[in-house]
């Protein structure tokens, strides 16, 4: 398929005025481009009632401190320097903050989570943690921050998210739609803990699952029904964006419609929402990630037009309160 030269067209907002905390966000330079407070601030003033937003690590701006295990903690900083940006604007810019600790140390995270939350001054809302792993060479992640196997099942990694639960914070987890047997048995030996399962739990679309979409669905959507029955795990509607799940609009490029992302990911996400209930889902972007698949107005109406038939009440739990009660935002 040759790439589209059509450009994606302008829509008007769909349900302008529902609320929304946009519960997955990053800035960052890590994709050829700038995309810090003034490009995202550009993007929530487009139209949709974005309120707030929740900024989740993607290894940005680490510190040099001689202690490995704390240079994430530059990153918190970072962020603080960003909302400050935004002051002013109507936006409430990382009003929480999801950072990264290297919980595989076990109980010795103590101190790290404490030195986090110290530096958040208020919005340190709990950890991400990339447990996606996955042996294809094309789906699988070989970089920085992924782990070479699983770490779900290491008896150090249940203690560092128990030391989490002790001090109220929340787990988010990307993991791939093979894992997710794994995040359940998991979830079940921490109940006190919070869990959000990041980016619909993984559908993988591309290596040796680029021809197995059916299959793929059926192992996924299986995989999400077990999980849900963990009362303490979230679903994040979000990431479908992302590369490694194989959605690709115009031979590569950008959705042409709102229209069009309905088509495609409309079954993931009311799968989610039906397994989870509208009570366990939340709403997060995934920009500028998820950018390569729409502009934030096609995205957003996108979301929206996928779960219109829910209800008033439901739709404001998706796309906002959900966020502000999970991750205790103020």
């Amino acid at each position: 398929m040759s790439k589209s030269t059509a450009a994606p067209m302008r829509e008007n907002i769909v349900m302008p005025d529902l609320p929304i905390v946009d519960a997955h966000i990053h800035l960052w330079d890590r994709i050829g481009f700038d995309y810090f407070a003034p490009e995202f601030l550009v993007d929530v003033a487009d139209g949709h009632n974005v309120t707030a937003s929740i900024y989740v690590e993607c290894n940005m701006r680490y510190s040099d401190d001689p202690r490995p295990d704390f240079q994430p903690i530059g990153e918190t900083e970072f962020v603080l320097e960003q909302a400050k940006l935004a002051e002013g604007s109507g936006h409430d810019l990382a009003c929480g903050i999801l950072g990264a600790v290297n919980l595989p140390l076990g109980a010795d995270v103590e101190p790290i989570i404490d030195a986090q939350i110290a530096a958040g001054q208020g919005r340190f809302r709990g950890v991400r943690f990339r447990v996606a792993f996955d042996t294809d060479p094309v789906a699988g992640y070989n970089e920085i921050g992924y782990p070479s196997g699983s770490v779900l099942d290491n008896p150090a990694f249940l203690d560092a998210a128990r030391c989490l639960a002790r001090k109220g914070l929340v787990l988010d987890l990307w993991a791939f739609h093979t894992q997710l047997d794994d995040v359940l048995r998991f979830a079940e030996k921490v109940p006190e803990l919070t869990i959000v399962l990041d980016h619909v739990g993984g559908p993988l679309g591309v290596g040796r699952y680029a021809s197995m979409r059916k299959e793929v669905f059926g192992h996924w959507s299986r995989g999400i029904g077990s999980l849900a029955t963990a009362p303490n795990v979230n679903v994040k509607l979000s990431g479908l964006g992302i590369s490694r799940l194989g959605f690709n609009f115009a031979g590569g490029g950008q959705a042409q419609s709102s229209d069009e992302l309905v088509a495609a990911w409309k079954p993931y996400v009311r799968t989610c929402v039906e397994a989870f209930g509208p009570e366990r889902s939340i709403f997060g972007s995934n920009f500028p990630v998820d950018r390569a698949a729409a502009s934030y107005r096609t995205l957003l109406n996108g979301f929206k037009k996928m779960l219109a038939d829910i209800g008033d009440v439901e739709l404001r739990a998706v796309f906002a309160e959900n966020a502000r009660r999970v991750y205790r935002l103020p």
